[in-house]
């Protein structure tokens, strides 16, 4: 799982146990809120930029999202959307860096407010801020299938990539993809014999 997916989902299950909106959080961008659905909220991921930290694999991420309440417009809308903007702003005290997955708390930028039909939709623009290693150990368990990797005990794998079954199925994948040209930042070589 990607760590900017990662934040989005922690977030919505910060905000559907600790607010009112409470099941009518969304996080999936392919569902529609539905009028009778209402107050809502909905999270969403607007930009992501990266700023590399060296030649090692190592970088740090701003991620920019968007929370927006949805309320039906009418008495007692602001109200609603007040009082679930004070429930959100709470759930970023109590979990500033979401468990860890963040270096820095999450902060709350600009404020929007608009009108669409009969909803009054108050956004919340968020930053975050993460540091992220692209490459992570894995232990390799399973027989080599190929001998250039042979005296190999650990490697490391891309977390961007697509999901493996297993250790041997990485290794292939490292091998046809980086055909020998893996940078050192991204390998443990373990001879045999005792280590050094």
């Amino acid at each position: 799982m990607h760590t900017l997916t990662a934040i989005r989902q922690a977030l919505v299950a910060r905000l559907r146990d600790q607010t009112a909106a409470g099941p009518r959080v969304w996080g999936n961008r392919s569902q529609a809120i539905a009028d009778t659905d209402l107050p809502a909220l909905r999270v969403r991921v607007t930009s992501r930029m990266t700023h590399s930290n060296s030649d090692i694999p190592s970088a740090t991420h701003d991620g920019q999202f968007a929370l927006a309440i949805v309320v039906a417009d009418g008495t007692g809308a602001e109200d609603q959307a007040e009082a679930l903007l004070d429930e959100v702003e709470r759930v970023l005290v109590r979990h500033p860096t979401l468990n860890g997955l963040l270096a820095t708390p999450l902060r709350a930028t600009q404020l929007q407010v608009a009108s669409e039909g009969a909803r009054l939709v108050y956004t919340q623009d968020l930053c975050a801020t993460w540091h992220e290693e692209p490459f992570a150990e894995l232990d390799v368990t399973e027989p080599h299938t190929t001998p250039a990797f042979g005296d190999f005990t650990h490697l490391h794998a891309d977390l961007d990539t697509q999901p493996f079954s297993g250790a041997t199925e990485h290794i292939r994948w490292l091998v046809a993809d980086y055909a020998d040209s893996l940078p050192d930042a991204q390998i443990e070589y373990h001879p045999p014999g005792p280590a050094p």
